[in-house]
This record gives structure tokens, C-alpha cells and sequence, in this order.
């Protein structure tokens, strides 16, 4: 498994799913098979993932992912480890396509993507809380996949064009230890 870790700004505006459906769809219907979202304005950190690894099902095949994570700063290294707390719930809407492509909008840069077949491109999932009646949004994950004739470096390279200050984290064991002044 590949996985590379970045810094990125907290994008005020992110579209993605079936061009057509953006076109076709209204209201209720158009939310339910596309994402169309604002980070709330408590949401000021964001993380990029980029992975690759096996199919656990198909080891033939490589699956390769960006997953971008948007919440609070003092929250956003538990989400991208994978981590939440109990009182959370989640919920999950994934994102497919019919025309063998994915729109992708991220402020202001924007593409549509060929994919290599229709069926099921993405996720977006929430992790929330309740306070009474209030629903509390702590989290949100978008995940999108990569079509198979992109590699690594070409998923790499997508990134860079919606995030152009991507900077990337080292992992903590990985960081280099400075010598002791002398």
C-alpha cells in the first residue's frame, strides 16, 4: 500500500458526480446522487489522502483514491487516522455515475474525468453528533477514485491542479531527528 498525506486550505465550495446529474436533477434528487457542499465556517483544516493498494477482492487490480477530509484543526489528525469518537454517528451517501464520467469542482478549478465504466465513484460521509434536536457536524470525508488508466503520479498530479497549496505531512515515525547543537 501507497499513501501520501497533505496539508491542503479548506475549500469553500466542492461539486462532484455525473455531469448529467447536475443537468437532469433538481432539489432532493440531485442531493441524493451528487455532493454539492459548503464547509461549515467551524471547519478550518483539511487534509488530502492519496492511496493505493490491492482490491481485497480482486488482487489483480490496483485501486487508487484521493480522500479529502475537511473539520476542526484541533480534530482533523483523528479523522485521517481513521478514528472517531463513540458519541459520533455517520452517515454515508456514495456517489455514482451512468455516463462514464465524474464531474469534479473544487472552488474554482474544475474537470470531468473519464472513468473507465459506470457504477459507484466516490463517497461522502459525514460524522455527526447530536445535542438535543441540534445535529452537529464534525467531520465530513469525501472520497473519489481514481479511473484504472491513472496511475500514482497521474492521481498526484489531479491533486495538485484542484489544490494548488498542497504541502505534504511526513509521518511522525518518518520525520528526521536534528543532531544536537554542538
Amino acid at each position: 500500500m501507497r499513501k501520501e498525506v497533505y496539508k491542503v486550505l479548506c475549500p469553500k465550495h466542492i461539486m462532484f458526480g455525473d455531469p448529467s446529474y447536475f443537468e437532469d436533477f433538481k432539489g432532493a434528487q440531485r442531493k441524493k446522487l451528487t455532493v454539492d457542499y459548503r464547509p461549515p465556517k467551524h471547519f478550518d483544516c483539511a487534509r488530502l489522502v492519496l492511496k493505493e493498494e490491492e482490491n481485497q477482492e480482486y488482487p489483480e487490480y490496483i485501486e487508487r483514491s484521493m480522500t479529502l477530509y475537511l473539520s476542526p484543526h484541533d480534530e482533523i489528525e483523528t479523522y485521517t487516522e481513521g478514528m472517531k469518537y463513540r458519541s459520533q454517528e455517520l452517515a454515508e451517501k456514495m456517489i455514482g455515475v451512468d455516463r462514464c464520467c465524474y464531474y469534479l469542482k473544487v472552488d474554482d478549478q474544475e474537470a470531468a474525468i473519464t472513468t473507465t465504466g459506470d457504477g459507484w465513484w466516490g463517497n461522502f460521509d459525514e460524522l455527526y453528533r447530536r445535542d438535543g434536536k441540534n445535529r452537529i457536524s464534525d467531520c465530513v470525508m469525501i472520497e473519489i477514485a481514481m479511473p484504472e488508466d491513472q496511475d500514482f503520479n497521474d492521481m498526484k498530479r489531479m491533486a495538485e491542479y484542484f489544490f494548488k497549496d498542497m504541502e505534504p505531512l511526513i509521518p511522525k515515525k518518518q520525520k528526521k531527528k536534528e543532531a544536537p547543537a554542538r
